[in-house]
């Protein structure tokens, strides 16, 4: 293995030092591929990095920070030791193992330090950890011992059992899980007759507390309700990209709810635009399964191009699928369907295209790339060929107004 290589990459990545020592603590080779950090290299004492060198484990690399922030990371193989660092973490962790203690660095030192977050500096830590081992640390172990706390896991268990003795005591009872099931199921078959039952529905039980704060509680709740009714509607046949943009757009309104009314009501919009995005995508599909198609070949033929829709197609592709001749192909599809498959593949895509344009933030050009058009100019001559509208007017006429991003 070129180990130098890999340190220098490292170092890139974090944009700090990478150290290489022998188990006895000797050192072997330092890295540091920016040139602006000299001053960093001396700063620091030896007896100070043989510390943290003595800090790495065997099961796992270990990240050592202090109040400030301040942090390095070890590893230990099975000839040497690993130490990189240091950085300047971001966010308000509380870390398991603390950088001992030192003289204080000047204030231009520490202004000289790349910031990254923990989960960067694990991550390159444990590149260095699991290409010396047989077996590979995740990055969520590696999480759990360097960053949480046991008092944090011990207070959610605490707690738990607590919330269970309070509901005993006072006979509280959550929302029936089959009345959940009814009311996911009717958005994943896009039945919106029955998604408003199932919120109408009578039974003995209430939503559990999700937060202190009353708005922050139906804050809570609104994004569980979206985020369920988003993977409803995956399963349902949205597309999934769809599916979470509508979700981000939902989740950021519900932010910036200002009464547990609105915020409630927010999550029940988004349940029942997400029911009649798949209810419109079912009566697309059934009006395809009604029409003409007689041939199982036909039927082959329009599956693949649906399935593929995202990208390029050619009569080829479709034709090498099936196992068929593509001019016999063509023949046979536009004889069934009274178009080319060309034209119908165009045909399926500017469907998705309307979609897009009324439902998701993507820019013009974006939806031209994700859906396989050449350019967005080749896009918005298409859509207007087959629609009579530009992209523009299509979305200013239809769109969701907080989700055009073209103005």
């Amino acid at each position: 293995m070129n180990v130098h290589y890999l340190m220098q990459y490292v170092s890139r990545q974090l944009h700090t030092i990478v150290r290489r020592y022998t188990l006895q603590g000797e050192l072997l080779e330092t890295v540091c591929e920016r040139i602006d950090f000299e001053d960093c290299l001396e700063a620091e004492p030896e007896e100070f990095r043989q510390s943290l060198l003595q800090s790495a484990a065997n099961a796992f690399p270990v990240l050592l920070a202090d109040d400030h922030s301040v942090a390095y990371a070890a590893a230990i193989t099975r000839n040497e030791r690993f130490l990189v660092g240091p950085v300047l973490l971001l966010g308000g962790t509380t870390y398991k193992h603390k950088l001992p203690e030192r003289q204080l660095f000047s204030e231009s030192w520490l202004l000289s330090l790349h910031h990254c977050s923990p989960y960067a500096l694990l991550k390159e830590i444990l590149l260095i950890h699991n290409l010396f081992h047989d077996s590979a640390v995740l990055i969520n172990d590696a999480f759990d011992f360097n960053c949480l706390e046991k008092k944090e896991t011990y207070e959610v268990q605490k707690n738990f059992t607590d919330i269970v003795f309070q509901n005993q005591e006072t006979a509280f009872r959550h929302n029936p899980f089959d009345q959940e099931i009814r009311e996911f199921s009717s958005i994943e078959n896009g039945d919106v007759e029955q998604l408003s039952k199932s919120w109408e529905e009578d039974y003995i039980g209430r939503v559990g507390i999700l937060a202190k704060e009353p708005l922050r509680h139906c804050q809570n709740l609104g994004i569980v309700l979206i985020a369920l009714a988003a993977r409803a509607a995956i399963r349902g046949g949205i597309l999934s990209d769809l599916a979470f943009s509508l979700s981000d757009s939902y989740i950021n309104q519900i932010e910036e709810a200002k009464n547990p009314e609105a915020a409630i009501s927010l999550g029940r919009k988004a349940e029942y635009q997400y029911a009649v995005l798949v209810k419109e995508l079912k009566e697309q599909r059934e009006s395809r399964k009604s029409g003409q198609a007689s041939d199982s070949k036909i039927s082959r033929c329009k599956d693949y191009i649906c399935s593929h829709l995202h990208g390029k197609i050619s009569t080829s592709d479709v034709a090498r699928e099936l196992y068929m001749n593509p001019s016999y192909l063509s023949d046979l599809f536009k004889k069934e369907e009274g178009i080319t498959i060309s034209e119908y593949i165009l045909q399926e895509k500017i469907k998705l295209v309307k979609n897009m344009l009324i439902y998701s933030q993507y820019s013009y050009s974006a939806i031209a790339n994700y859906l396989g058009f050449t350019s967005q100019s080749y896009l918005g001559k298409k859509f207007k060929q087959a629609t009579g509208m530009t992209l523009h007017q299509y979305r200013e006429k239809y769109g969701v107004k907080e989700f055009n991003p073209e103005g």
